[in-house]
């Protein structure tokens, strides 16, 4: 889905024959047109450049420009490290980064067309948003709209010395403030591009996901979107919530590694460092109880854009009260190790349950894959999404539970984390059926539409409600079921 080269937002250009303008907030954006009647405009900035002395700041204003913006080429990823998967992103990658991009399908003037709002994944550290909006979800009558946010340590760190500085007395949930300005952007906007502003669903996978629970909890979105989807990730998991004080020891860290104060001396000179460097010192920090590899999973108590721990705030049904869409993979991180490892790993998830628990583990799998494939999907995807849309049930919403067990197509290889992104933003091949391309995209626009994932054409998904639903994407083909690893979740959820 990515576009090969260097970002460039030029000034002012010829306009070519296809181009097409909009107002924005800020001044005039020129996209593209394309054969199909849809427009494309990249790289809208949503927010100020995070560089200098707004680093580690929430987001600020569009800074507005004189003339017409060029806005046909993608915007640069935010700032990473390669970490293999992500390696185009990571060369392109740049602090200054807070854009987002809108294919809008072709569409009369004063439509109000559905809003898809897509936060991509990769840990909070990694990945780009930019290359989704090449997706034919829009010929479904979608607008599609798709950020790129602050990540890793410039997106989720606090410290003592920002806390201090901030009007608000609170720091690190940066990331989740700039989520928030490009949905207020979203608000004020879309309409020009056809949308309609009360009519957004927010999306998200992996992290993408978490961070749509995120917003859920959070009282600075509410009325910014109508409905939610969480692709493979909940704002719970198994990682519990990170407090204010153990998030800004976390930049005491920060600041110690760079030989530098955590005061407002010592801020204004984390400022002026180059970002490289300050990348490569975040990524030496050790959290308090969980996996490095897991930093920046974790809700972050701020006391301003989350105030409480999503679990919490879900069970007692104080979340955004939106129809859901969530859901798993039948593997997500396939592992393998020695057996005595894998029980090992039942007990420290399991505990006084451990030895329940390994009797339903006993038998083998083929489609949930190995012992501790299965406990780990379980443990951190599985059951949390069980758990998190039964309390979405309980505010009065309509859920609607699934798992996904198909490989990426033409991959030759079985289901993992991320593979039912090509279901939801590519075209099924001619003829294809719905066991060998299950109709994702046609379910998640449906949702956005109407708020209901199901159509007159596609097999029916029962809604989540008291029986415990869910709609089983299998290799035979679409299947309805209960229950998803109930007796297994119950031995470790509420």
């Amino acid at each position: 889905m990515r576009i090969i080269g260097v970002v460039a937002l030029a000034a002012l250009v010829a306009i070519p024959a296809s181009a097409t303008e909009r107002l924005v907030t800020g001044g005039v954006v020129r996209g593209t047109a394309q054969t199909d009647g849809s427009e494309i405009f990249y790289a809208i900035p949503y927010a100020a450049p995070p560089v200098g002395d707004w680093r580690f700041k929430p987001p600020a204003p569009v800074e507005p420009w004189q003339g017409v913006r060029d806005a046909t080429l993608p915007a640069a990823p935010c700032l990473q490290h390669d970490e293999g998967w992500n390696s185009d992103d990571a060369k392109k990658s740049r602090e200054d980064c807070l854009y987002l991009s809108v294919r809008t399908p072709a569409h009369k003037p004063g439509d109000r067309l559905p809003v898809f709002f897509w936060i991509h994944g990769g840990s909070n550290r990694a990945g780009a948003g930019y290359g989704y909006i090449e997706s034919t979800i829009h010929r479904r009558g979608i607008v599609l709209v798709s950020i790129e946010y602050r990540l890793g340590v410039f997106g989720f760190i606090a410290s003592h010395a920002l806390s201090e500085e901030s009007p608000t007395h609170s720091s690190g949930n940066i990331a989740i403030l700039d989520q928030i300005a490009a949905l207020r952007w979203v608000k004020d906007n879309i309409a020009r591009f056809g949308g309609d502003p009360n009519n957004v669903t927010i999306a998200g996978q992996s992290a993408g996901a978490t961070d749509v629970g995120f917003l859920m909890t959070s009282p600075l979105a509410r009325r910014l979107f109508a409905k939610a989807i969480e692709e493979s990730g909940t704002p719970g998991g198994a990682i519990p919530p990170r407090s204010a004080s153990d998030g800004e020891e976390l930049g005491t860290q920060l600041m110690t590694g760079l030989k530098l104060a955590d005061t407002a001396g010592g801020l204004k000179a984390l400022r002026d460092l180059p970002g490289d460097v300050v990348l490569k010192e975040g990524d030496k920090l050790v959290p308090k109880g969980i996996d490095p590899t897991a930093i920046w999973a974790p809700a972050m108590l701020d006391g301003y854009a989350l105030r409480e721990g999503p679990r919490d705030k879900f069970a007692s049904g104080r979340q955004a009260p939106v129809p859901l869409i969530i859901g798993n993979n039948t593997r997500e991180f396939p592992v393998e190790m020695p057996d005595d490892a894998a029980r090992m790993l039942v007990k420290t998830f399991y505990g006084a349950n451990a030895d329940a628990a390994l009797k339903l583990y006993a038998a083998d799998d083929p489609v949930l894959g190995s012992l501790p494939t299965r406990v780990l999907s379980d443990v951190i995807f599985r059951c949390p999404s069980n758990t998190f849309a039964e309390w979405q049930a309980k505010t009065g919403q309509k859920v609607w539970r699934y798992q996904f067990g198909l490989g990426v197509p033409g991959s030759g290889k079985p289901v993992e984390h991320s593979s039912e992104l090509k279901y939801v933003f590519d075209d099924a091949p001619p003829n294809a059926d719905f066991a060998k391309w299950p109709p994702l995209q046609a379910y998640w626009a449906n949702f956005a539409r109407t708020g209901d994932p199901n159509g007159h054409t596609l097999p029916q998904w029962p809604v989540f409600g008291s029986g415990a639903n869910y709609i089983d994407f299998t290799l035979e083909g679409p299947k309805r079921g209960t229950d998803l690893r109930g007796p297994i979740c119950r031995l470790r959820n509420p």
